[in-house]
């Protein structure tokens, strides 16, 4: 059995933002570093990567910490592809992503590996542009019979050239436990001239058990 904060870890997403089912164009990457503080003072860092190798495949990286306020760490590191699904000029895209990576704790490290399903399509409202995005994962324990299945929903709305909204709704079964997530944020880009770079600030509610509660911060930039 992992320890409780192993499990909340994966409970309260620490996963920054990525593309759904969007691949990157070749040349073309995206980064982000991510921070989340629960109201017990938990604290999840993240830092994310992918870059498009081809217009067909992206690959990517992404490694995250997590310190209970009681000083206990562990954490996750995976490398990843990502490839398309039928075509992509149609108003939905699908694509399919692999990777493998391990989690350690105070246990001990336990490698594994990772399967996910991505739908997404964009849609106007009046004047403004929006996305939807669902994405389905697998995580399998590689020595163990422990699996983490998740289902992160998106929807999001561009106000204007520098405001968005997005509100996101995370599921997650592991462990004999599941937990359901409402998450908020807005996302700004801060300097004018510089449209490449964006911050997302918001929150994270598990329904059930507002205690478990979480202010997110993070820091975009496309390349």
């Amino acid at each position: 059995m992992l320890p409780k904060l192993v499990i909340l870890f994966f409970l309260l997403d620490v996963s920054t933002a990525t593309a759904g089912a969007w691949l990157r164009e070749k040349g073309s990457g995206f980064s982000s570093v991510a921070t989340s503080s629960t109201l017990f003072r938990d604290i999840s860092q993240t830092t994310y990567v992918e870059y498009g190798v081809r217009d067909d495949l992206t690959l990517g990286a992404e490694v995250a910490f997590s310190t209970s306020a009681t000083g206990v760490q562990s954490g996750s590191g995976r490398i990843f592809l990502r490839r398309p699904i039928g075509k992509r000029d149609r108003p939905s895209v699908w694509s399919y992503e692999l990777g493998m990576g391990a989690d350690w704790s105070v246990e001990g490290v336990h490698p594994n590996l990772r399967a996910a399903l991505s739908w997404g399509r964009g849609y106007q409202l009046k004047h403004l542009n929006g996305w939807i995005a669902v994405d389905g994962s697998i995580l399998l324990d590689v020595y163990g019979t422990n699996h983490t299945v998740k289902i992160d929903s998106t929807i999001g709305l561009n106000f204007n050239k520098r405001f968005a909204g997005m509100i996101q709704v995370f599921h997650a079964d592991v462990v004999n436990s599941n937990a359901t997530s409402f998450a908020p944020s807005i996302l700004v880009r801060p300097i004018k001239n510089k449209p490449n770079i964006r911050l997302q600030i918001g929150g994270e509610t598990q329904l059930g058990n507002a205690a478990n509660s979480a202010f997110k911060i993070s820091f975009w930039r496309e390349f």
